[in-house]
């Protein structure tokens, strides 16, 4: 595909007043709302339907990481930073190669490409059009999705080559229906990680199924997309890594791996391990990472992109993706192999938010990881304490993930957990969205990277502990004790 004409990026001198503290704040809370889908759309309060401001909001408490978060400070000021470069990105690729370099650089191995996604569930999208890529043309694709209860909720639709809302960035949408020229590309396999009594099931279990569903794709002569959930909502993971290595060792023309790492909360070297072992990895700055809604990203290692660019035929791209991703989402060595269309040359929402998602990783990432795990421990350990100092809650302990804790009220009738999370919204408290296990509802306790950095930052204040976890401290006991008075 030929490479449209650019110009020198650069800082719009006309534009500066618009950028003083003052004037832009209104202006680049539009902007960061904006390049998405009806998620991220501001209400009449001004707020997403996660409860959202797209400005930081004095006072309020954010412990919501594994659905949304409000902007930070930190990642405000990056964005206000880079917002004249928005009104410039459509004349220059810079803005957009920087971002891809600098995420790379943090998480990714030489060579590896980064696709840029309006959220974690458009990287679905992305996986979808590389796995037919590698398939023979012609050649249907199952995409095998473990735990869809607990990923996005628009993730099986998406993996199946549908609309999962009646919007898009650059478009409209009719959920459920499939994008167009998308029409019956992809069939749908899903299995659960919990049985029906909400108890996980067995890893070696799930792993079996998936090989299962592997031999029967291959026997009807598909192309198997196998996902490898790195956090759910709950914190539970599957297949394991030592299975998507050998389902790719053994099929290797028939087998795609792409991780669902939406969550980001393993460690970085994780990421790069997987991308090292050949798997495709959809990241999101706005989950663990605590970005503004919504930014995602799949990341793919360097020889799977240099064997996709080195192929005659072009990268399958239906019609149907116009509405989702813009020309410079994509990296030029993939983009070149794309005939189009796509709904835009620039998607500038989406390039603040990752900006305001970097400033935290570039931070994150900065940290000694002794005071990583110290802050993980700290607030897992007061967690702990509040849960059972609150009667009528208890913690769901099966994921095993330490940023994110499953909480459950005794007794609660179906629909509790949404007042309460929406009682406690409008006090300036925010936690996780509601999830099912079993019969039982949850409400998740998330810490999030900013909330690391601030402590780290304390911390080598003074070297004391107490003094670093002092305000994290103190919103979890405000927190609490609100959720308390809610029990009665």
């Amino acid at each position: 595909m030929s490479q449209p004409n650019t110009s020198p990026s650069g800082r719009p001198a006309t534009l500066a007043p618009l950028f003083k503290a003052s004037a832009g704040d209104p202006l680049l809370a539009m902007m960061l709302a904006s390049g998405g889908d009806e998620r991220i759309a501001a209400g009449p309060d001004g707020r997403n339907r996660y409860g959202a401001s797209a400005r930081p909001e004095a006072g309020e408490i954010w412990f919501s990481s594994s659905t949304a978060s409000g902007v930070s400070r930190r990642g405000w000021q990056a964005a206000s930073a880079a917002l004249p470069f928005a009104f410039s990105a459509g004349e220059s690729e810079d803005w957009f190669s920087d971002l891809r370099r600098r995420l790379l650089n943090l998480l990714a191995p030489p060579g590896a490409q980064a696709v840029f996604c309006a959220s974690g569930t458009q990287a679905e999208y992305a996986a979808l059009a590389l796995a037919g890529a590698r398939a023979r043309p012609g050649q249907k694709i199952v995409n095998i999705l473990v735990g869809p209860e607990e990923t996005g909720r628009g993730a099986p639709l998406a993996a199946s080559g549908r609309h999962f809302l009646n919007s898009a960035p650059f478009g409209s949408g009719r959920a459920g229906f499939a994008l167009d020229g998308w029409e019956g590309a992809a069939a749908l396999a899903a299995l659960p990680l919990r049985n029906g009594a909400g108890a996980p099931l067995p890893a070696d279990e799930i792993d079996a199924r998936v090989c299962a569903l592997v031999r029967v794709a291959r026997a009807r002569g598909a192309h198997a997309l196998v996902h490898l959930l790195d956090s759910s909502k709950t914190g539970l993971s599957a297949i394991s890594r030592d299975c998507a290595t050998k389902l790719l060792r053994d099929n290797p023309d028939d087998v795609t791996v792409v991780v669902d790492a939406c969550q980001l909360r393993c460690a970085p070297a994780q990421v790069r391990a997987d991308l090292d072992a050949g798997f495709l990895v959809m990241v999101s700055g706005s989950k663990f990472l605590g970005g503004p809604a919504f930014s995602g990203a799949l990341l793919v290692p360097g020889g799977f992109a240099e064997s996709l660019a080195a192929r005659d035929q072009d990268i399958p791209w239906p019609e149907g993706l116009a509405d989702h991703f813009a020309y410079f989402d994509w990296p030029p060595l993939l983009r070149d192999r794309i005939a189009g269309p796509f709904g835009a040359r620039c998607n500038s929402g989406l390039g603040l938010r990752w900006t305001a998602a970097l400033a935290e990783l570039e931070a994150y990432c900065a940290l000694d990881p002794a005071l990583i795990e110290m802050a993980k421990a700290c607030f897992q350990g007061e967690a702990r304490r509040q849960i059972l100092m609150t009667p009528g809650l208890e913690m769901d302990e099966s994921g095993g993930e330490p940023t994110l804790i499953p909480i459950m009220m005794r007794g609660a009738e179906k629909g509790a957990a949404d007042a309460a999370l929406r009682k406690l919204r409008r006090r300036g408290l925010h936690l996780g969205q509601t999830v099912p296990i079993g019969g039982r509802e949850a409400l998740r306790l998330c810490l999030s990277a900013p909330q690391i950095v601030d402590f780290a930052w304390r911390y080598r204040e003074i070297g004391d502990q107490n003094f670093a976890f002092g305000p994290l401290r103190a919103d979890l006991e405000k927190l609490f004790t609100a959720w308390g008075a809610l029990l009665g």
